[in-house]
């Protein structure tokens, strides 16, 4: 399966399942034991699928050295993308029940709103994926982010208190900037070699873990001193600095032509294959 629609199809799980998880609170409220018990039955029936699963395995990849630098060489666009979407979207998913507050919603209209905004994520992940792995990927992301900076332009200045018009604007928020980190993931691992994918994979997310750090204090700081209404004008201007990147990248290098992006997944059971060597020497030792 191609890069981008392997990863759009994992975000489309991973969204939809956060999307149901929004409506437990409202639904069992905060108070005693329950909302944690629920979760603990759900992660214990997680279980249940991989362990019936088929455990044949790819051969483990060779050991590879962490480095960080090699990752940017492979794809400076791809480290500023992801870096962006964990300074906006980390920051949406923790600040974003306040900004809600703010506006004045009830709780089961904060968790609407939430929803909105992972459902939007979810509605184009695969469609992005699609056209990405067809077209040049850059165009893609940066149309999609141009997307991601009128939005939410539209809900600081144009949704005012609304619920209906917040609603619909984070829907449409959601849908243009959650695909970015699929999207820059796929295009970093269109420049990679062969045994880079694993460290471009390490890299990008320990990038996008440092801007998803940082995002929710920078942008809860902003929610303190100037009100909601600065929330989602820190995305676009993050954003807008990821825009200008972008269109300086595509004019620094050539894409990879969609014909030359021979690299496919294959099916895995959601394992470190870093277990596999550590049980390597055991299994040699009880062979003697």
């Amino acid at each position: 399966m191609p890069t981008a629609r392997a990863l759009s199809i994992y975000r489309f799980v991973d969204l939809g399942s956060v999307t149901v998880a929004q409506y437990i609170i409202p639904t069992v409220g905060i108070e005693g034991p329950i909302i944690f018990n629920i979760i603990a039955i759900a992660l214990t029936l997680s279980l249940v699928p991989i362990s019936v699963a088929d455990k044949s395995s790819p051969a483990p990849p060779e050991a590879i050295a962490f480095d960080l630098r090699a990752v940017w060489r492979i794809s400076p666009l791809a480290v500023v993308g992801v870096v962006a979407v964990g300074l906006s979207m980390a920051a949406f998913r923790n600040i974003g029940p306040i900004y809600a507050k703010e506006l004045g919603m009830s709780i089961t209209s904060i968790a609407t709103f939430m929803s909105a905004g992972i459902i939007g994520g979810v509605v184009l992940q695969y469609p992005l994926g699609i056209y990405s792995d067809k077209l040049d990927r850059r165009r893609v992301i940066l149309w999609t982010t141009v997307g991601s900076i009128v939005t939410g332009a539209y809900l600081t200045f144009g949704a005012g208190t609304s619920e209906t018009a917040n609603i619909v604007g984070v829907f449409l928020f959601g849908a243009f900037s959650m695909p970015l980190y699929s999207l820059c993931s796929a295009h970093g691992n269109d420049y990679a070699k062969p045994g880079e994918h694993a460290l471009v994979s390490a890299g990008l997310l320990f990038f996008w873990s440092v801007g998803a750090t940082a995002g929710p204090l920078l942008a809860s700081t902003l929610l303190e001193y100037y009100g909601p209404r600065a929330f989602f004008l820190y995305t676009s201007f993050i954003f807008a600095g990821f825009l200008l990147f972008t269109i300086h990248r595509m004019k620094a290098r050539a894409s990879v032509p969609p014909a030359q992006r021979k690299w496919r997944f294959r099916p895995l059971l959601r394992t470190s294959a870093y277990f596999n060597r550590l049980a390597a020497p055991a299994d040699k030792d009880d062979a003697k």
